[in-house]
C-alpha cells in the first residue's frame, strides 16, 4: 500500500475513533423519547374512523436508538417519509421530510413537561409555495394518539395503534 494511502487510511480510522468515542456518552434519540415518556410512539398508527384508509403513520427505527423513520400516507394519493434524529452539537431533535407530491420540510420536535410533543416545520409544497406549520401530538394512552394541525381552524385526528397482523402458517 503506498504511503499516501496508509496515511489517509490512518487519518480516516482516527476520525472514526474520535467520532465514535464522542458519540458513546451522548444522549441518543431513544433516551430522549424514553425520558419524555414518548418511546411508545414507535409502531403504526391509523385514523380511528377509517382504520387507516384516510391517514396512517408508521414510526420505526431506521438506525437503532439514533434515527426514527416516519412513513405516512394520506389516502391513496400522498405519501411522506421523514427522518427524525438529534443534532449532536445542539441536542435539537430535527425532522426532515419529503413527499410524493414533491414537497419537503425541515422542523424541530419539542417535548413538554405536560406530556405533549410538538413539531414546528418550515415547508415548501410541491407547487413551490412556502410556509410554516405547527403540529401538536398527545399520547392519550398506549394505543391512542391525538394529532392537531394548528391552522386558523385546527384539524384534529384521533389515531389508534394498528393491530399487529398475525402470521399465517
Amino acid at each position: 500500500m503506498p504511503l499516501v494511502n496508509r496515511i489517509l487510511a490512518c487519518a480516516f480510522s482516527s476520525c472514526l475513533l474520535f467520532f465514535s468515542a464522542n458519540a458513546v456518552g451522548d444522549e441518543n434519540l431513544a433516551e430522549i423519547l424514553r425520558n419524555a415518556k414518548w418511546d411508545g410512539i414507535v409502531g403504526t398508527w391509523v385514523d380511528e374512523n377509517t382504520n387507516g384508509k384516510s391517514l396512517s403513520s408508521t414510526f420505526s427505527w431506521k438506525i437503532k436508538n439514533r434515527v426514527l423513520e416516519n412513513s405516512s400516507r394520506q389516502g391513496k394519493e400522498k405519501e411522506d417519509v421523514s427522518l427524525i434524529g438529534v443534532n449532536a452539537k445542539t441536542g435539537q431533535i430535527f425532522n426532515m421530510s419529503a413527499g410524493s407530491d414533491g414537497g419537503s420540510s425541515l422542523g424541530e420536535w419539542k417535548f413538554s413537561a405536560s406530556g405533549e410533543a410538538s413539531l414546528g416545520i418550515l415547508y415548501t409544497a410541491g407547487t413551490g409555495q412556502e410556509g410554516a406549520l405547527s403540529i401538536r401530538y398527545r399520547l392519550v394512552n398506549q394505543d391512542t394518539l391525538e394529532m392537531t394541525v394548528d391552522l386558523p381552524q385546527p384539524i384534529t385526528y384521533r389515531l389508534i395503534r394498528a393491530k399487529e397482523k398475525t402470521k399465517q402458517r
